[in-house]
């Protein structure tokens, strides 16, 4: 069962003002996708729509955001918002974005640090911007799964598969506790560790060299 991030009576409001301010801060204030983006997130403003803020989600504006987001990380407001906007890739990448964030209770760092940067997301438009959100959400789980996936350790991925934990693989295979940590949080490169220590993996994960 999915846990929102906040009541559903708010999401029309989240996904019109997250659209209306991307667009606006990147079309209409010239900013550049990813630094519009960061400056949404260093601001607080992003963590204020997750905590449920109404003043965030409804109170405010689509452009009342960008001239919020700007004042709080550049100290001044863009010279001119006159509120305007277009329904652009830009605005469906705000859209979508809030709508994933509300659905899944990720945060939005998160996302974007985990393969769904606003500039993957405004490219995603062409293939989707006429489907369903929820198959927007469907892309987003996969490209976020896979770059979680990719960034886990092929030794921490053996050991789980083996159903070990640290302290068991290192008491079974000899390999200090701290080794074992620090291959897994790719503190020490695994692939110049010394023969005897890969073999004890191996033998104790039933994994060849070549897959650590």
């Amino acid at each position: 069962m999915e846990t929102h991030a906040y009541n559903a009576a708010y999401l029309p409001y989240a996904m019109e003002n997250l659209a209306t301010m991307m667009d606006c801060g990147i079309n209409q204030c010239g900013f550049p996708p990813r630094l519009f983006y960061r400056m949404f997130l260093t601001s607080g403003v992003a963590g204020q729509i997750e905590k449920c803020n109404p003043r965030y989600l409804a109170g405010f504006s689509g452009p009342e955001l960008v001239s919020l987001v700007t004042e709080i990380t550049m100290g001044e407001s863009p010279a001119a918002i006159d509120g305007t906007f277009t329904i652009s890739p830009e605005y469906w990448a705000g859209w979508v974005l809030a709508y994933y964030q509300w659905k899944t209770g990720k945060t939005f760092r998160f996302i974007e640090e985990n393969g769904l940067h606003i500039e993957k997301v405004i490219a995603l438009y062409h293939p989707l911007h006429e489907a369903d959100l929820d198959k927007f959400a469907n892309v987003a789980d996969k490209i976020i799964a896979e770059t979680v996936n990719a960034s886990i350790s092929p030794l921490k991925k053996a050991r789980e598969r083996c159903g070990l934990t640290q302290e068991e693989l290192a008491r079974i295979s000899g390999i200090s506790l701290r080794m074992i940590r620090a291959y897994e949080q790719k503190a020490q490169d695994m692939s110049k560790a010394n023969f005897r220590t890969v073999s004890r993996l191996e033998s104790v994960l039933h994994t060849d060299f070549g897959d650590i």
